[in-house]
Order: structure tokens, then sequence, then C-alpha cells
């Protein structure tokens, strides 16, 4: 018996440590995103540190099972030599490596609005920018790595002093009873941390039953929401009613009968981390003074959104109307290879010459896959542009020597054409050449890098107002996603979606002027198809906003989905609404009118669960043309 209790107290003590290291991550991931929480009361962020710990015992289970299963299996495997020194080492090796991701997070989340999951593994893996932006991420975020560093060795070290050795004695058969039903209990356990008490297992949905959508990064840890979506089924089978009903609440078979036929050149302008909030044409003051004089004499929505958080799934919402209806991006995804009609698709038909652009590292978040899905005809990336010495050192090519660069070959294309061009000077680790070292530094680091890309566009269009092309062009000008923050209004539910959506041309008008509805960047496909008059048959998620449909913005961030009509937004777990705010008046969500507005509760749910199941079986079953 008295080795039973000894086996269990080493087991403990890994237990313990590990906790413990885990739960001061969760405080540092915590005081370092202390404004994303702001909408939390006292009470509310104590509850969430404590519940966390659900979380990380799942944790624990998973990554700790090889030393529970040495120390507690009723044959002593300490009889070999080896098995001291594998529990020492496995959980020096192990500890660091189960604290690191939420570290990471600590800063990370900031761009994504999420902790992360397995698809961090595609990120980092896809093309060489990690490597080469690494020493940049140590350098701007060494805190961090200290911390973790710091928090790591100290934990090691005591496990190093309160260690002792497992010693073999001497086994009675009593001792062996003793040692099994211990083994089974702390395997029972374990499943139990690991599956859990209802109906389904632990998911990154079950940090709602511990806190509020707005703790939910509070709540679950890295490691967890890494560990648990490896291997997942991203898009499950969703049924929650007949086809004949989903296609009554939405469809995403979409035509415009607009005529005449009117071939102008299209260039989409995806801008690197352009939130409304750096915009002084939506807050008053800001960072981009050209894009807010182009606003001016612009079709401009006032109330616009990205359909995700990273860069890949801005490409496939705006040349594809297909948002991200889970952890894993479209573009990275198994589902990458579907047939799909898109933008530059349709517009091949009518002999448009197709191009994307972007400075980056040919490789860089799949653009030249998903561009050749997508029906491009030519992809220009780093490897095509003909003066490396204007490489920035991190990501890519300077934007102002690059989209002098795509101004020059857009001149060189044969009308009409439609390009895209992604630009990517204003990412971490928001570098300007020295010549921009005056531009206004802000109070985050991102702000003057915004303000150098606004100048590199600023430039790109006295180049292009020159060209013969020009006045037959309508430009589209978006951010891919939403960055750093410092405003209230942009760490709420829709505004860390809150991107600016422009439709510019020079030789119409009538496009001008802010009009107040909500925007997506779903709409952006089927609004320039409407826009030109072609009548082709498409799948698209988002609807013209030129159109007299009604109007919606479809998001899903952590498990959570969320639909907005303009006039309120309810959020949606999957199988039950959670959630239902006025628009725009409560975007802090203070008061959750669920109970109180039940028939607009089931009027959204409806038209969400319908846009659900229609893009779950589209997407799975390879449905994506009309």
């Amino acid at each position: 018996m008295k080795r039973v209790i000894a086996a269990d107290r080493h087991v403990l003590r890994y237990f313990l440590i590990t906790l413990t290291g885990l739960f001061i991550a969760r405080l540092f991931y915590y005081f370092n995103n202390h404004d994303a929480f702001s909408n939390l009361n006292f009470a509310d962020v104590v509850s969430a540190l404590v519940y966390g710990v659900r979380f990380d015992l799942w944790s624990c289970c998973i990554v700790l099972l090889p030393l529970l299963f040495i120390h507690l299996f009723p044959y002593d495997l300490y009889k070999f030599r080896i098995a001291d020194k594998f529990t020492k080492y496995y959980f020096i090796i192990v500890l660091p490596l189960i604290l690191m991701p939420d570290f990471v997070d600590s800063e990370y989340s900031k761009f994504t609005g999420k902790r992360s999951t397995s698809d961090l593994f595609t990120l980092i893996t896809t093309g060489d920018d990690t490597a080469t932006l690494l020493p940049a991420f140590l350098r701007d975020f060494w805190y961090v790595v200290l911390t973790w560093i710091v928090v790591s060795a100290v934990l090691i070290y005591i496990f190093i002093r309160i260690r002792r050795k497992s010693v073999v004695i001497n086994a009675s058969r009593l001792h062996y009873l003793y040692s099994a039903l211990n083994f089974i209990l702390a395997i029972g356990l374990c499943v139990l941390c690991l599956r859990g008490t209802g109906l389904r297992p632990v998911s990154i949905n079950s940090a709602l039953y511990y806190t509020k959508p707005a703790g939910m990064n509070m709540v679950l840890n890295s490691s967890f929401t890494i560990i648990s979506t490896i291997d997942k089924d991203y898009l499950p089978e969703r049924k929650y009613m007949s086809d004949e009903q989903a296609q009554k609440y939405f469809t995403p078979l979409t035509s415009y009968n607009r005529l005449p036929e009117k071939f102008d050149n299209v260039v989409i302008i995806i801008f690197e981390s352009l939130t409304s909030e750096y915009c002084g044409y939506y807050n008053g003051a800001g960072f981009t003074p050209f894009i807010d004089s182009l606003f001016s004499k612009s079709l401009v929505f006032e109330y616009s959104y990205a359909n995700g958080k990273k860069s890949p799934e801005a490409v496939s919402s705006v040349l594809a109307g297909l948002p991200t209806f889970s952890d894993q991006p479209y573009n990275s995804s198994q589902y990458i290879n579907n047939e799909i009609l898109s933008l530059p698709g349709i517009l091949n038909k009518y002999n448009y010459h197709t191009a994307f652009f972007h400075g980056g590292k040919n490789g860089t978040m799949d653009f030249d896959l998903f561009a050749s899905i997508a029906g491009v005809k030519e992809y220009y990336g780093m490897n095509e542009y003909p003066d490396k010495t204007d490489y920035d050192g991190n990501w890519g090519i300077w934007d102002e020597q690059y989209l002098q660069y795509f101004a020059g070959k857009l001149s060189t294309f044969k009308q009409p054409f439609m390009a895209t061009v992604f630009t990517l000077s204003s990412h971490h680790p928001y570098n300007v050449p020295e010549k921009y070292s005056g531009l206004p530094e802000g109070w985050m680091p991102i702000h003057k890098a915004i303000g150098y890309s606004d100048q590199a566009l600023k430039s790109f269009f006295n180049t292009a107002k020159d060209q013969e092309w020009f006045k037959n062009t309508l430009f589209v000008i978006t951010g891919d996603h939403t960055s750093l923050t410092g405003d209230d209004r942009y760490l709420s539910r829709t505004g860390t979606f809150a991107v600016p959506i422009c439709f510019y041309h020079p030789g119409d008008s009538l496009l001008v002027g802010k009009r107040k509805m909500i925007a997506q960047h779903c709409d952006i496909f089927p609004t320039v198809i409407n826009y030109l008059g072609i009548r082709d048959r498409f799948v698209s998620f988002g609807k013209s906003l030129f159109s007299d449909e009604k109007h919606y913005i479809f998001n899903y961030l952590s498990g959570i989905y969320w639909i907005c009509d303009g006039e309120y937004y309810l959020l949606f777990d999957g199988d039950k609404s959670i959630g239902l705010y006025k628009y725009p008046e409560d975007i802090l969500e203070k008061e959750n009118l669920l109970l109180l507005r039940p028939e607009k509760v089931k009027e959204l749910e409806k038209v969400l669960m319908s846009v659900i199941q229609q893009y779950n079986y589209r997407v799975r079953n390879n449905r994506l043309l009309p």
C-alpha cells in the first residue's frame, strides 16, 4: 500500500507543477490582454481564472499520461533502469512545451482574436516566412520569451528539488491488487477529465458553460485548443432543417440581371491589417490621409466587416464569396481542391486578363495555390519581381516599389483585366523605409507602418491616373483583417472584424457617398458581378450591395457563429443561440435580449442555421458550383 501511495505522490507532483505553470501562463495572458476583457467585471475575471483549471486538467491528462502509466501500472516498470531517466527528462522537456502556446498567444491572439488551434501548424510551415521573421519576433516580444523561460526554469528547478526516485520493492499479491485498483481509478479520472460528464465531449465551446462569450479566451488554454482540434473534421455535417426549408431562409445560388453589360477593368486592393479604426474617414483622426481622401469620392459602407481574422480568409471571401466557418481557414483545409466559380473564374469567360499580385515570397499563406484554384491566369510574387534589392528583409518587397511595379504591369495587360494586389508592409515587424521615418508614430508600432502603406497607395494612384486604362477601372479597396487596437469599440465581437470596404470608379460619378448599411467581404464578389452587368449564376454567401436583397454579416470565431442583419446580431454555438444584442447600439454586449426578443432570435437563428447547413454541405461534398 505504501508503494501505491508513493506512486500517487509522484503523479500528483507532476500534475500540481504543470497546473501551476498553466495558471501562471493564464495570468500572464490576462494581464497582457487586459483591454480585451474590459467588458468583464471582477467576479467574471476571477470566475474565468478558476474555471480555466478545468481545461488545464485536460491538457495535463493528455501530456502526462505516459508518466501516469509508468508510475501507476500494476507491473512495476521501474524494474527497467531507463524508466526513471525517461520520466525525469520527459517532464523537463514537455513542461516548457505545454506552456509555450499560452505565452505565444498572449501576443498572437491580439491579431486573431482567439486562442490558437491546430491550423497554427499549417500557417507556420507554409513557405519560409516563419524562419525569416523569427529574429524579429524574438526581438519585439522578448518579454514574452523571457517570462516563458523564467517560469519554465523555476518550475523545473522545483521539480528537480522535490523529485524522488521510485524504489522497486518486493511486491505481494495484495500490492498488485491495490495497484490495479489504483491504476483503474486514475485512468477513470483521466477519462472523466478528457471526456467530461455531458452528452458531448469537452470542446472549445464548453468554455461557455463557465463564462460569458467575452471571457472564452481567458477560460481556455492554448495547448487545449491546439491539441483538441488536431485531426478534427473542420466542417461537421449539419442538418437543422430540410433542404427546401434552408433555401427559403437563404440561398447561396446567385445571379443578377442588370443590363447593359459593361466590361470595365477591376482592380481589387487588399490592404494588410487595415482596420477601420486606423482610418480618419471613420473616426475623425487616423493614419491614412490618402485613403481618407479617396473614400470621400467613393462609395463606402459605414458598417463593413471581414469574414475572418487571417489573411488567407480574406482572399477566399473576397474573390469567391466563401467565409470561414471553422478554426481552419478554407485555403489551408482539406477542401482546398474543391471546384469553385470565383470572380476571376467568371471574368475569364468574358475574356478578362486575370492576375494576382503579392510582394511576398511565392507560397506565402498559399496565396498562389488559391489563386490558381480560383482561376487566376497569372500569379506575380516575389519570384517574379525584377529587383530583389527592394526586399524589406522580412516579408517581401516594400509596398511603394511593389505597387509601382503593379501599376506598370497593369499597363501591359490587354483590357479588360481583373487584378488583385495584396499589400504587406503594414505587417509585423512594422518597419518603414528610412525616408519615411518622419511619419506619425501614433501610440502603437503599426500606426507608422499603416501610414507608410497609405503613402505607397497614394504613389500608386498618382502613377495610375495617367494611364489609359485608369478611367475605365472599378477599384475595390478593403483591409484583409483587423489588427492591434486600443479602442473598446474595436475590441468588441463585431469590432474585431471591422475593415473598410470601398468602391471607387474615376469614370462613374454615381459611385459616391457613405451608405449606412452593413457589408462584408463576401459581398464584394457578387457586387462586382452585379456592377458589370454579368448574368452568370454562381455560389456566394454574400449578396450584391447594389441589390434590394436582405443583407447579413456572417462570422465565426472560437466555436461561436454570429449573424447581423443591421438591427441585431445573434450569437450561436452550433446548437443553440446564446446571445442577442442590439446593433450597433450594444456592440459591447451589455444587455442580452435573448429572452426578451424570442421572435427576433428565431428569425436570425433560422437564417444562420440555413447558411451553416448549406455551407457545410457544399464545402464537404464539393458542391460549390451552381
